[in-house]
């Protein structure tokens, strides 16, 4: 069976866009207070720690997309390198981690602002939200995708100007030094449950490879963005930690409401905090919008290889979306937060999601040697095989232990994820899945630059 593969319309810039809309979410404008409770100037060694287990997972995913240039990935992968039962599995759990992240970005929304706006009827303004989004990306993934770099160009320049800003502020005259504390707050014991809580702000590193098939020179351009975004996105994440942590006292940070933009009115005049705080909605915009960019992909590549059904793959005639898709991802959150779920397990949702997934990618990345060594030695990008299985290894590990944690945290999730485990199995032997594995691993993955 063939796995669908559109027209590729996403560079370089559009793919990094993706990543880092998806990771810089509005967590960092908002809850830093929190994290810096944990552990007080070393958190901007958190944020590098919590950077090192996405290191991990980065390094087989640049890998498996740099062969495996598909949309889809996460059952692409699997299902060529495993079994098609654990390609759907992790599919599954691909749109998991969607349905959650659409949930837990929509109800963000409402509680940042309600900073600024009080009264504010939660549930209607949620629901408008991913309307919103839902009709933005079923004009298609070109118009979405131009929405999404200027949203996440805007953002970045509003954190980088933040750090700028904030430094040299922290070197003028005019500041006045203080006692910073001790540097671990808590020990050793808050600066890693510090780092644990910060990896959340990396968790969709991977994601890109689901619109491999959406991007130009895929092979190259999927791993580029991966490893651009990523550390991209961890150096704005530490400077902005420093910053914060350097300029405001600990005791005093740790009650600010809205982090960056209450910091910033310290030492930025009026209009330019303004432009920082409508960077903090667009935070929330750009990973509401790549999720639901980047997810209905994985549904339309499983109907289309027969695993679920063909109308996942039907798409508007002018626009080319795959608008079964993007229906079903839309409309399961908005049920459930009619329902009450909360932004915690949604939040918690994702995380297992893409953590599981991510689990499941490490062992497809195993197997690359064994069942795709002509396809490894033709990749553009060829990590060595001792780093490639060592980065697999840890990745597996770290995500397997940040599962058990997430899940902990929100036990209804893990009966979630088990009862999502046990129907696969079932569905999977009705269907008799194993009559779809191909011999050809790149069958009908066609390549379009």
């Amino acid at each position: 069976m063939g796995c669908i593969i559109l027209d590729g319309k996403i560079g370089l810039i559009g793919a990094i866009s993706t990543l880092i809309g998806i990771m810089v979410g509005a967590a960092i404008f908002i809850l830093l207070g929190p994290l810096a409770a944990q552990t007080g100037p070393s958190l901007t060694l958190a944020f590098l720690l919590g950077a090192i287990p996405a290191l991990f997972g980065s390094v087989y995913y640049m890998q498996l997309g740099s062969i495996f240039p598909s949309s889809g990935g996460s059952y692409i992968f699997a299902s060529r390198l495993l079994n098609p039962t654990l390609g759907i599995l992790a599919g599954f759990f691909m749109v998991f981690a969607g349905v959650g992240a659409v949930g837990m970005l929509a109800l963000g929304f409402i509680n940042y602002l309600s900073f600024y706006f009080t009264n504010i009827p939660v549930i209607p303004i949620a629901l408008l939200t991913i309307l919103f989004f839902f009709f933005i990306n079923f004009l298609g993934i070109r118009f979405a995708n131009k929405l999404q770099v200027f949203m996440v160009g805007w953002m970045v320049l509003a954190l980088l100007i933040f750090i700028i800003f904030g430094f040299l502020h922290q070197q003028s005259a005019e500041f006045v030094a203080f006692d910073k504390g001790p540097f671990l707050r808590n020990g050793v014991s808050g600066l890693l449950m510090a780092a644990v809580l910060s990896f959340y702000s990396y968790a969709g590193y991977g994601i890109v490879t689901e619109i491999g098939g959406e991007i130009k020179n895929p092979q190259e351009n999927t791993p580029l963005a991966i490893i651009i975004s990523l550390v991209t996105v961890a150096l704005i994440y530490m400077g902005v930690s420093y910053i914060c942590t350097s300029i405001v006292p600990i005791d005093e940070f740790i009650g600010f409401s809205a982090s960056i933009p209450m910091t910033a009115s310290l030492f930025l005049p009026n209009w330019v905090v303004d432009l920082i705080a409508v960077g903090g909605f667009l935070a929330i915009f750009t990973t509401l919008n790549a999720i639901m960019l980047v997810i209905p992909q994985e549904l339309a590549v499983m109907g289309n290889e027969g695993v679920i059904s063909k109308l996942f793959t039907k798409k508007h005639q002018k626009f080319g979306t795959p608008y079964i898709s993007l229906v079903l991802l839309s409309v399961v959150p908005m049920i459930l937060i009619i329902s009450g779920i909360s932004e915690t397990v949604f939040a918690t949702m994702t995380i297992v999601g893409l953590l599981i997934s991510g689990l499941i990618m490490g062992f497809s990345a195993l197997k690359i040697f064994k069942k795709a060594s002509r396809e490894y030695e033709h990749a553009i990008i060829r990590i060595p095989k001792p780093l490639l299985i060592t980065f697999s290894i840890l990745g597996i590990i770290s995500s397997f232990l940040f599962t058990v944690l997430a899940i902990l945290d929100a036990p209804v999730v893990g009966g979630l994820a088990i009862v999502l485990i046990v129907f696969t199995m079932i569905y999977s032997r009705k269907k008799n899945l194993s009559i779809l594995s191909s011999t050809n691993l790149n069958d009908g993955i066609d390549i379009k630059n």
